[in-house]
């Protein structure tokens, strides 16, 4: 009989951290694939977290593998600008907002507005947004937020 971990999916890790509807911030690693058929290059963090699958394994930094509900994940950070995100931001309008999450936070970076010529507003964006997790450029780093965790959004542009 074949065991079912014979045949593994090479994956890298990636450094993230994750705040939990609790309150607990959890430091660990997610895992990425090398290349990813939406796009070119590696999976990234994004990926990951806007998957249709519910759950996500976490290895934390004392070695302990959780799979992570992703309805109870907040926010997660510092996810890496690559190379494509730099190109995204320079072409796509952006708008800078300041999000407050259900439990008090308050994040403020820009998001990118792709919408159609003249749907260009935040409210637009926002209403038409799919992903579970919104990716918000903050001086900080940048936060994939849990759009069923925001309370309200105020535009600052």
């Amino acid at each position: 009989m074949t065991s079912v971990y014979q045949y593994r999916i090479e994956k890298d890790r990636l450094a993230v951290s994750i705040r939990l509807k609790t309150g607990e911030n959890v430091h660990g690693f997610i895992f990425v694939q090398p290349s990813v058929y939406r796009h070119l290059g590696r999976e990234e963090p994004v990926d990951v977290f806007n998957s249709p699958a519910p759950f996500i394994p976490l290895i934390t930094d004392g070695g302990d593998t959780f799979l992570v509900s992703k309805d109870q994940i907040v926010e997660a950070w510092p996810v890496d600008d690559v190379e494509a995100d730099e190109l995204r931001r320079a072409s796509a309008c952006s708008v800078v907002l300041e999000i407050t999450l259900v439990d008090g936070a308050v994040r403020t970076g820009a998001v990118l507005l792709e919408m159609p010529a003249g749907r260009a507003r935040p409210l637009d964006f926002l209403n038409h947004h799919t992903d579970r997790f919104l990716t918000l450029f903050a001086d900080d780093a940048i936060h994939l937020v849990n759009m069923r965790c925001i309370e309200r959004v105020r535009p600052l542009d």
